[in-house]
């Protein structure tokens, strides 16, 4: 068991390249590589080859199989994992990173990255960040599959505000461009004039700007108390 500031603090993408560039090999496994806006990258069993991180940017994470189809699991954004594989089988899963920005990352060879790890990260810190991570996504997807239409939306306000925005005091936060009424439609799982109606409601009671970007709320504790009504 570890305290959070304890397990995130050797966590970053600085930290990771620090540790991998003490092998002499560094350059010929390990590249930076731009995902351009609206482009795909596909994880399945058959796609092992490479590990990602991120360094700037923002993907929309989606699971997909034969009885739920696809579905908006979460964003990806800076010092997030892509395709760390935990299991030496492979497992039946099928995954979509779908770049919502220009994203840059590192392309590192697993097989080089795995050899790393097993050497300098004796007490498997990475694992346990990456479990630990998804493990919190995983609960704000429950959670949001149990809230009504309308609660969802806000929500995932609220889920983008605390994750991904730039808080600039007194409770305000400043959310990514990324965010769009389309996007947070299908981040909440309703209709893009469903999803206009109830950020209209957001405006006149003073919790949201939206007439321009970047989107700022304006108060997340109040917000949040929207999720307790009735």
């Amino acid at each position: 068991m570890y305290f959070k500031s304890e397990l995130r603090s050797n966590y970053s993408l600085e930290h990771l390249l620090k540790l991998l560039r003490k092998n002499p090999a560094f350059s010929q496994y390990c590249n930076q590589k731009v995902i351009p806006k609206g482009e795909i990258l596909k994880m399945g069993p058959n796609n092992r080859q490479y590990f990602y991180m991120v360094e700037q940017g923002y993907f929309s994470f989606y699971y997909e199989n034969e009885y739920i189809g696809k579905h908006f699991i979460f964003f990806v954004q800076r010092d997030t994992m892509i395709n760390f594989l935990l299991y030496k089988e492979h497992m039946d899963l099928s995954f979509e990173y779908k770049a919502l920005s220009d994203v840059l990352v590192w392309e590192i060879d697993f097989a080089f990255l795995r050899s790393m790890i097993l050497e300098e990260d004796p007490r498997n810190h990475y694992q346990l960040n990456y479990i630990s991570t998804i493990q919190t996504l995983l609960f704000h997807t429950i959670v949001r599959q149990t809230l009504d239409a309308k609660r969802r939306v806000i929500y995932c306000l609220v889920e983008i505000a605390e994750e991904l925005s730039l808080y600039t005091g007194e409770h305000n936060y400043v959310l990514p461009d990324i965010v769009t009424y389309d996007l947070l439609a299908e981040f909440a799982g309703t209709s893009r004039g469903y999803t206009s109606r109830i950020i209209k409601e957001l405006r006149d009671l003073g919790l949201l700007s939206s007439s321009r970007k970047p989107w700022i709320i304006k108060d997340l504790p109040r917000l949040k108390g929207l999720l307790h009504e009735t």
